[in-house]
């Protein structure tokens, strides 16, 4: 894919003041990156305006916005950096695809997957919609979301039909979940997949369910499906723990 300059150059302003803690004159900055004065100086002057950048006796620095920017996936790295080799480890011991996913306005998004060597499984999605309640992971994270939260993402399905297995109403819906905030974890019976079976349970941080660890395979003997949950309930925990730990 093609690169825009103009952003691909910004990209390049931002991470060498990133690396220039002391700030730099927009000559220097041009001289730097070889660009022209005036192209340097728009985007300069573009990103001050937007706070992006901060100026001090004509040098330049990065400003409080690349802060916030940066401070969200600090963030969200601590989630994720402190899921990956827990899924890894989990999905590897009982050889079935893991994911790690999270929903935003509607959407499930896959932000980790992990399949084991061997596996024939890989996770459902990079992201999704129409299916979040035929699926373990948007029935998990659904089910403990704050009640306001959970009013606006149940107004946002569609009950299509993937198998005779899809709940296809509202009602049916509500007492799924109330059995998952019962026991802790959510199936997906083959609901989405006629074949797959898919089991998740939430990680807690500061008492919110911000995410959903799902472990997803083929033909899973119904009997087994409890000390999976079991494992994914401990992963959890132990995420948690990691997480409240860096929030102390």
């Amino acid at each position: 894919m093609k690169l825009n300059r103009t952003a691909h150059r910004v990209t390049e302003i931002l991470r060498l003041l990133a690396e220039s803690p002391e700030g730099l004159t927009l000559t220097e900055i041009g001289n730097e990156l070889a660009l022209p004065k005036a192209s340097a100086f728009d985007i300069v002057q573009t990103l001050k305006k937007t706070h992006f950048l901060r100026e001090s006796n004509r040098r330049y620095a990065i400003g409080f916005m690349a802060q916030e920017v940066g401070e969200a996936y600090s963030k969200g790295k601590d989630l994720y950096g402190a899921t990956q080799p827990h899924l890894a480890v989990l999905a590897d011991a009982l050889n079935m695809a893991g994911s790690l996913v999270t929903y935003e306005r509607g959407t499930l998004n896959y932000v980790i997957e992990h399949r084991p060597i061997g596996s024939i499984v890989n996770p459902v999605a990079s992201s999704g919609m129409d299916f979040v309640h035929a699926s373990s992971s948007g029935k998990s994270l659904i089910a403990f979301m704050p009640e306001a939260r959970q009013r606006k993402a149940l107004s946002l399905l569609t009950f299509k039909r993937f198998t005779d297995r899809t709940i296809l109403n509202m009602v049916d819906f509500m007492e799924e979940l109330e059995r998952i905030r019962t026991r802790g974890y959510a199936i997906d019976n083959r609901e989405f997949n006629e074949l797959m079976t898919c089991v998740s349970t939430p990680i807690f941080r500061r008492n919110q369910a911000v995410a959903t660890l799902t472990l997803s395979d083929l033909q899973v003997d119904p009997d087994a499906v409890p000390d999976i949950a079991e494992r994914l309930l401990e992963t959890a925990r132990n995420i948690a723990a990691e997480l409240a730990k860096d929030d102390e």
